[in-house]
């Protein structure tokens, strides 16, 4: 995980151009045999290591796949107003293009460069995770998953009633939010509308970029935290060539090297990112070393995504911007952030839904129609066929983020209601959450969530949260 890790960091960071995960599972072939897969379910081994054998093994078979789409992916242009735009620079330029039609234009040209160039890559990827799993004795991912203690239908079932309560508050207020600040309407937006839409480049002022990480080391130091004083904490600040424009973390050997890769370029979305890897790094960072390897690195992943939340939900915090970034009158800011959140939650229920589908074995042809009508409805605006595999996260790992999002609802208001609405600057609250994040991932989201505040996982929290923010 370590080398693999290390390979991921050093492409996306712009150290190396190209990918080579093929090397990796090359050199530990040893653990990705079928054999050492049917072997630790045959015994009864932990979930958690039957999991990892399981994707060892997937992965080590669909590694040329991976590699191919990665590096086709970083080599892809997509024609634009006369020239070619770098495949991977098409986010940032349409979050910062103010031009509607310019904007659709260029979302239109991704669209078809990812259906004629990249698709085939990953549905060829898709059908042989598909052969793979079943070498495993599971028909389905699906089924796959459910073996491994993962219930992606009954939080389906959970989230139906959250996309219910909120949907004529998100229609109104996605509604209100175009018409204020693009001069559209809902029936006029598309998915290139709201990439501009999140970006808030009028929020801009607010967030500037040189005050980006002295805002997160003040945080952290609220927490009681000294971010240059960590040394198993590395900083990748450098702007390079080839370097993912988005914050990321690294947890290459926890918790000895956890690096944080940033890029600050100022902004409400830049800032969110960065807090949120910062949460991961400092959860990896703070994980026992005594801990055995598949409580550090494996786990439950909704638990270190609940931490991110915790930390990037701050930056949409009425409390935290006074506090950090001298923002004393953030009304508009807050409830903006709070309609991103719903927008992103709503976003990932309807994905589950899809992905329910998509690894249950339903035919890949059959899929972009049924992923287009999803999302569209989901999230209010008409979304293209083409990204129906590109727009998937493997593992089912939209399952964690949704998870995330309550437990950090959940563990966030309990820390107000114990410590104050500015528990990020207390001592006491940061004592409190360095000791969970010393637990590394040897809870799950719901045990560690009943351990502290002795709740269930409940998206009621979500929906109204969502009410008193934006009714």
């Amino acid at each position: 995980m370590a080398e693999a890790l290390t390979e991921y960091y050093q492409h996306s960071a712009g150290l190396k151009p190209t990918m080579d995960m093929t090397r990796v599972y090359d050199h530990y072939a040893h653990l990705t045999s079928l054999e050492s897969a049917l072997e630790l379910v045959g015994i009864g081994a932990p979930s958690e290591l039957q999991r990892f054998a399981a994707e060892a093994y997937i992965g080590d078979g669909t590694k040329q796949l991976t590699d191919r789409s990665a590096n086709l992916e970083a080599a892809l242009t997509v024609p634009f107003d006369g020239g070619q735009v770098p495949y991977r620079e098409v986010r940032p330029l349409l979050l910062n293009e103010p031009d509607a039609a310019r904007r659709r234009e260029l979302y239109r040209s991704r669209c078809e460069v990812t259906e004629r160039e990249l698709n085939p890559v990953l549905a060829e990827l898709a059908e042989r995770e598909r052969v793979l799993t079943a070498e495993l004795g599971a028909p389905t991912v699906l089924s796959l998953y459910e073996r491994l203690g993962f219930d992606p239908a009954g939080l389906a079932a959970r989230t139906e009633t959250f996309l219910a309560d909120t949907e004529s508050l998100y229609s109104d207020e996605l509604d209100r939010q175009l018409r204020n600040r693009l001069d559209l309407s809902l029936g006029e937006a598309g998915p290139s509308d709201l990439a501009r839409l999140l970006r808030a480049p009028e929020f801009d002022a607010g967030f500037p970029g040189e005050r980006a990480l002295p805002a997160l080391r003040e945080t952290l130091s609220g927490l009681g935290i000294d971010l240059d004083r960590q040394p198993n904490v590395e900083l990748d600040v450098a702007a390079r060539p080839g370097k993912v424009p988005r914050a990321f973390c690294a947890p290459i050997r926890v918790p000895d090297r956890v690096v944080l890769v940033v890029l600050p370029q100022g902004g409400q979305e830049d800032y969110a990112a960065l807090f949120h890897e910062a949460g991961h790094t400092e959860h990896f960072a703070h994980a026992r070393r005594t801990l055995p390897a598949e409580e550090r690195v494996l786990g439950d992943n909704a638990v270190t995504e609940g931490f991110a939340f915790l930390l990037e939900h701050l930056t949409g915090d009425a409390r935290w911007l006074a506090a950090r970034l001298d923002m004393p009158r953030s009304d508009q800011f807050v409830r903006f952030s709070a309609f991103v959140t719903l927008f992103f939650l709503r976003r990932y229920c309807a994905k589950l839904r899809y992905e329910l589908e998509l690894h249950s074995g339903a035919p890949l042809s059959s899929l972009p129609a049924r992923y287009a009508q999803l999302l569209s409805s989901a999230v209010g605006v008409p979304y293209p066929e083409s990204d129906f595999l590109e727009d998937v996260d493997g593992g089912f790992y939209c399952t964690c983020y949704l998870r995330a999002w309550a437990f950090e609802a959940q563990l966030s208001e309990w820390l107000r209601e114990r410590y104050g609405g500015n528990w990020f600057g207390q001592r006491e609250a940061g004592t409190l959450v360095r000791e969970l994040w010393e637990l590394g991932q040897s809870l799950n989201a719901d045990a560690l969530l009943r351990e502290v505040t002795g709740q269930n996982i409940d998206f009621g929290v979500l929906s109204d949260r969502a009410r008193d923010a934006l009714s």
